[in-house]
């Protein structure tokens, strides 16, 4: 399928097969070697050239160029000292970036994120409600409409079916239950990173934490985080939400291209 949708990416970049493409790949935290070399064995055929670098690091390189994040007062450089948190849909990746292409050590995943917020809606829908039958699509769907953490329970209402008859249900509470589940994880892997840190980077990092990723939209979670880690301790702490996580990405692997010497780059095998 990988194969499939690079070909698809090249007629569109490149319909008549007429350019060399260089680029830069972005591969998730904690990427194996073997799944590295997956990755550029992928890329045969799409890119004569190519640079596999961890998606944290991109994602701190286009934090410079994040209207959002220069909003916020940060003055600290995320390429330097950040510690960057990507709310997927499968996992939560969490990356020490302390001006240079993180190491293993500087790492770290676990598998609660989108997916799981939607296992826990599903089981707790399940339990109060036995004769109400969602599909996953329509749990999702609910999630990202109304997905909250923090605060009072929030009225949610949603029209849904039981026995062909239509209901009106407060999901608010459910909601709010399900998305907080990932909250004690976030923290405890921010934690666990902030123990690597050099003690002279520790503050400047606990001042840039970035929570990113399609998960970033669930309102409150970035003053959440924020808020238990300060009640916690850790009272220099600062959470940053970027304004655009979709090309953060993006922005950072056009910055790494235009910055990266001719012979920098690899061949895809």
């Amino acid at each position: 399928m990988a194969k499939v949708f690079t070909r698809h990416l090249r007629s569109l970049v490149d319909p008549k097969g007429e350019h060399k493409l260089w680029g830069v790949v972005g591969a998730p935290a904690n990427a194996t070697p073997q799944k590295q070399k997956d990755i550029r064995s992928t890329m045969v055929g799409f890119l004569e050239r190519m640079l596999v670098v961890p998606e944290p690091f991109l994602a701190a390189m286009g934090l410079r160029e994040d209207p959002g994040f220069q909003e916020s007062g940060a003055h600290v450089d995320p390429t330097k000292h950040s510690l960057i948190v990507d709310i997927g849909a499968g996992t939560t990746d969490l990356c020490l970036v302390r001006g240079y292409f993180p190491t293993d050590e500087d790492q770290t995943s676990f598998n609660k994120a989108g997916d799981f917020i939607d296992d826990r809606m599903r089981e707790i829908v399940e339990r109060r409600y036995p004769d109400l039958n969602l599909s996953p699509v329509t749990i999702t769907e609910i999630k990202e409409k109304n997905s909250y953490v923090g605060g009072d329970t929030r009225q949610a209402t949603v029209k849904v079916y039981v026995d062909g008859r239509p209901q009106k249900l407060d999901f608010g509470e459910i909601i709010h239950e399900a998305c907080e589940s990932i909250v004690p994880d976030i923290v405890a892997g921010i934690k666990e990173l902030l123990k690597r840190c050099d003690s002279d980077s520790t503050e400047r990092v606990l001042q840039n934490i970035i929570i990113t990723g399609g998960g970033c939209m669930i309102e409150g979670l970035c003053e959440r985080v924020q808020e238990v880690l300060r009640a916690d301790g850790y009272e220099d702490a600062v959470t940053h939400r970027p304004s655009d996580y979709k090309r953060l990405v993006a922005r950072g692997a056009l910055k790494i291209s235009e910055n990266v010497r001719d012979d920098q780059w690899q061949v895809p095998f």
